[in-house]
């Protein structure tokens, strides 16, 4: 798939602190206003930066959309859980919930679906750069139960991680209408 947009080259030495402020505000921005209402100036604003220092590190305002999302995997596990599968599961599912159910980033992920027509190209690196290493965290879970014997050597491991996210999606576009419906929630 081609580039969102390219890239810029190497640099003087960049602030981390802007570097943070800027993907902070865009993520924070975008769960407010979506895509299509997110503008660099109040991406700027907000980040208390100029319109030029986000230019010098994003060609346009699809990289900075897609690095401040990209930004959201960097709490996905680097090892996966030992335990039974079903257990490993639940600790996944209780991590991703804690940290994204009702976040800021829970309120992100139906705000882009909504806009995967508007910006396919957009949509397509959001989708192998963020959600590919979410399903491959799931088929790593799964290949372990399969391994352990705890699944059947059948298990159709790309279906099985299919149904896990697409409830996932499910929760994250009813918690951003109001509505909560994961396990132990009282709605």
């Amino acid at each position: 798939m081609p580039q969102v947009c390219g890239s810029r080259g190497p640099g003087r030495p960049r602030d981390t602190r802007a570097d943070q402020a800027i993907v902070d505000a865009t993520l924070e921005l975008l769960a407010q206003v979506g895509i299509s209402g997110l503008s660099v100036e109040e991406v700027a604003l907000r980040a208390a930066v100029s319109k030029a220092t986000i230019y010098r590190r994003f060609e346009c305002k699809d990289a900075l959309i897609l690095a401040a999302l990209t930004s959201l995997n960097s709490g996905l596990p680097t090892r996966l859980p030992q335990g039974q599968v079903r257990d490993v599961l639940i600790t996944v599912f209780e991590s991703w919930w804690s940290s994204h159910g009702t976040s800021q980033s829970g309120r992100l992920f139906p705000q882009l679906f909504g806009h995967a027509r508007s910006n396919p190209e957009l949509f397509g690196q959001f989708f192998d750069q963020v959600i590919e290493p979410r399903r491959d965290v799931f088929r790593a879970i799964l290949r372990q139960g399969v391994s352990a014997g705890e699944l059947s050597p059948t298990t159709d491991v790309e279906l099985v991680t299919t149904l896990l996210i697409s409830s996932s999606v499910y929760t994250l576009h009813l918690r951003a209408a109001g509505r909560d419906v994961a396990p132990g929630s009282t709605a």
